[in-house]
């Protein structure tokens, strides 16, 4: 697979807004499987519809990718992700940063798409009741005293 394949998806991203979903049907294959730590999505309509929820969920959503890197049939995407949530957070930026494995078919279109990052650490931390028990639970199982 070629390195054209990963650019092309890292910046149909890079754009994705709720005008771009319609476009999603040039990048991946209709069996497509999605996962990440909130949600696992199989087949073109559920990934719509999980691409589509998270937008509708945050205001000024924007990746930047730093880093793309192919071998064979998979793409590594690192990325900075910034949002507004619309349901929490005060309209606080939150920031989170992870990795996609991306792994194409031979027609160059995404069959599966995989988030690699710490929902923990970048998402309940932020919220106060939560923090508390993830602090506590993070001591008791390693001992260390943040």
């Amino acid at each position: 697979m070629s390195l054209s394949h990963g650019h092309a998806w890292r910046d149909f991203l890079a754009n994705l807004d709720a005008k771009g979903l319609n476009r999603l049907e040039a990048f991946v294959a209709p069996e497509i499987h999605y996962h990440d730590p909130f949600m696992d999505a199989h087949g073109l309509v559920e990934v719509k519809r999980a691409f589509s929820l998270m937008l509708g969920s945050v205001d000024a959503p924007r990746f930047t990718f730093t880093h793309c890197a192919c071998d064979g049939d998979t793409c590594f995407l690192r990325w900075h992700f910034t949002c507004r949530p619309k349901t929490m957070g005060h309209g606080l930026p939150w920031i989170c940063d992870g990795v996609s494995e991306v792994r194409f078919n031979a027609e160059g279109k995404v069959v599966e798409h995989i988030e690699h990052w710490d929902a923990g650490e970048q998402v309940y931390d932020k919220i106060p009741v939560l923090r508390a028990v993830l602090r506590r639970i993070k001591y008791r199982v390693s001992g260390w005293k943040n």
